[in-house]
This record gives C-alpha cells, structure tokens and sequence, in this order.
C-alpha cells in the first residue's frame, strides 16, 4: 500500500510498529471473541510477540515522532487498509487543506468537515461515505455540533487519528477549549482505536494528553530520529 498509492519503497521500524499496533488492535476490538481492553500506562515499546493484553493496550497509544519522520504514512496506510473509515484531526485549515491536497493526488476517496459549509456540501459528503469514503478529516471545532458527530458515527468509525495531540494541552485550555473535548469526541463514536501523534512533548504534556484523550491511560511509544 505505501509503495503503490504514496509510492513510498519501505517503511521505517517505528512506522511498521505503529501501524501493526493499530491493524492488530482494531482487528480485534471487532472480533466477537475479544473482550474490552484493560488500559495501562506504558513508556517504552512493547517486546515481540507479546500476550494478547499487551496488544489491546495499544488501542490508545500516544506516538512521540520527529518532525520529517513520517507520521502521516502511520494512519494513512492502515486507513486503506481497515474496513472502515478512519477519522483524522488536524489542528489547523491550512494543514487540512494540505494533506486533502496531498491524498487527491493520491487518488484517495475522502471527505472533508469544516465550518461554514452548505447543507448541500455536507450531504455530498454523506454519500461519499456511503460509497465507501475511507479518509474523513475535521478539526475539534466542527465536531461540537452533537447533530454532525452523531451522523458520523453511524458509519463505524473504526480508526482516529489525533495530529499535533500537544495542542491538547498548549492551546486546549487558551484558545481552543474544543481541544479539551476530545476525549467525549472518542467516546461518542464508539472509542474505536485512538493513535494521538505529536514530534515533541514533555512529561507534563504527555500526562494531559493521556488523561483528556485516554482517561489517563494511554500507551507510550517514542523513536529517536537517528
């Protein structure tokens, strides 16, 4: 999938670890036969093959990656692969606006929610979801609206990504109070898998994150840039 839609050869460690992370995690949460996962909090990346536990923790994990280390490529390969759509929050228009650039080149099926669109724009995105739209990107602001958010979970949102989760804790309690609200947002949807992206975050910051996102109890996974 990376090599023929994004035309990426290979893909770094860190992205095969979160990428497997999320694809074992959500195959799970939908098999009958899984039982709900019991959160921990965990700082280091888990050993291989690890117990059936270990896995369904990593269904909200915090992933710490360098600016440049190809983050997007994280939750854009399993979208196209998960049999469901996966919800992506970006922080700003203009970077929304970007990476809806980028997956159109990509010939990737998305949608689009943002403020200050027609009656008519958010039903076109409707259908486009009914015909199998994988990719929906929105910002925490225009999921206040309970009307919208409710619409959208009836498609089965089965992944969200979080991009830039240290807005949580820089700007949620300033100037974006919709960023606090995030956690409601998971559970509104169903809590399907939860994987929260930052390049930098210290303690105090991944500590918020975990507690407004995961309740306190996210899994940690970090890689150096070398």
């Amino acid at each position: 999938v990376a090599q023929d839609v994004f035309g990426v050869p290979s893909l770094y460690p860190w992205q095969r670890l979160v990428i497997a992370n999320i694809m074992e995690c959500e195959e799970r949460y939908r098999s009958p036969a899984s039982s709900q996962p019991h959160q921990q909090t965990e700082s280091q990346a888990a050993p291989e093959n690890p117990p059936e536990d270990d896995i369904m923790n990593k269904g909200k994990q915090v992933v710490l990656l360098p600016t440049g280390a190809g983050k997007s490529l994280c939750f854009l390969v399993p979208s196209l692969l998960i049999d469901g759509p996966t919800l992506i929050l970006y922080p700003l228009l203009a970077l929304m606006s970007d990476q809806q650039r980028r997956m159109e080149e990509g010939n990737m099926d998305i949608v689009v929610f943002k403020g200050q669109q027609t009656k008519e724009q958010r039903q076109e995105n409707f259908e486009k979801l009914k015909n199998g739209a994988k990719v929906i990107l929105a910002n925490p602001e225009v999921l206040q609206s309970e009307k919208l958010l409710e619409e959208i979970a009836k498609f089965n949102i089965k992944h969200i990504a979080i991009d830039e989760a240290h807005c949580v804790s820089e700007w949620g309690d300033t100037f974006r109070p919709a960023y606090t609200t995030v956690g409601n947002i998971i559970k509104k949807l169903g809590n399907p898998v939860v994987t929260a992206f930052t390049a930098t975050a210290s303690p105090t910051v991944l500590e918020r994150i975990s507690q407004i996102m995961f309740d306190g109890n996210a899994h940690i996974l970090r890689s150096e840039s070398d």
